[in-house]
């Protein structure tokens, strides 16, 4: 990553547009390549030496607020967590719908069966008709109790997804905090070029 994409993701990240789910930890790592692909002069980088730097942005990752790796590591199974709950939901929304068509072919049946001469015949339908109206009665509540549990299955994924964004806005707003409390405590650095922050 070069030093234009870093910084355009630094400004985002600090202008607070960046994704609830922005990677604190990937922008050290993207901070450090950085500073390890730089052209160097004796060991220093634009007047910095190497090791130190390696050392403040150690120091850094080890000072971000433990809610910044917590949400890190909560954000990185959502996507599995959201996933399985998806793919359970679908499954039992299937196995509803084929046990609603089972009941249904299995009252068509008997239904076939029972139609025979004129009076058993009339007694047949009249069988069947109820035994098929009961059927499609009990596959409508098999398909109503698979959506209303897919629909507390989403809405629990939700509810998880929610909690995972708040822990992130924490995180993020804290680490704000520091960053703009610190700014003002940055120490003057020569560079032999003038004086920098």
């Amino acid at each position: 990553m070069d030093r234009e994409q870093i910084a355009v993701r630094r400004m985002s990240f600090l202008n607070g547009s960046a994704s609830h789910q922005e990677d604190i930890l990937k922008l050290l790592d993207d901070l450090q390549d950085l500073a390890e692909s730089a052209h160097k002069v004796f060991g220093r980088i634009w007047g910095l030496k190497e090791d130190d730097f390696h050392m403040l942005v150690n120091k850094i990752r080890a000072s971000l607020p433990d809610e910044v790796r917590r949400a890190s590591r909560v954000a990185s199974d959502s996507d599995r967590i959201v996933s399985a709950a998806k793919e359970e939901a679908d499954m039992i929304v299937a196995q509803a719908k084929d046990e609603a068509a089972r009941i249904v072919e299995e009252a068509r049946q008997m239904a076939a069966k029972l139609v025979d001469t004129s009076e058993i015949n009339r007694l047949a339908k009249a069988q069947a008709q109820e035994t098929l109206s009961s059927a499609e009665a009990a596959a409508r509540e098999t398909r109503r109790g698979a959506d209303e549990y897919a629909r507390e299955v989403l809405a629990a994924i939700e509810n998880h997804l929610a909690k995972v964004m708040g822990t992130l806005q924490k995180g993020r707003e804290r680490l704000e905090s520091r960053i703009n409390a610190e700014r003002y405590d940055e120490p003057i650095i020569p560079t032999g070029r003038g004086v920098r922050r």
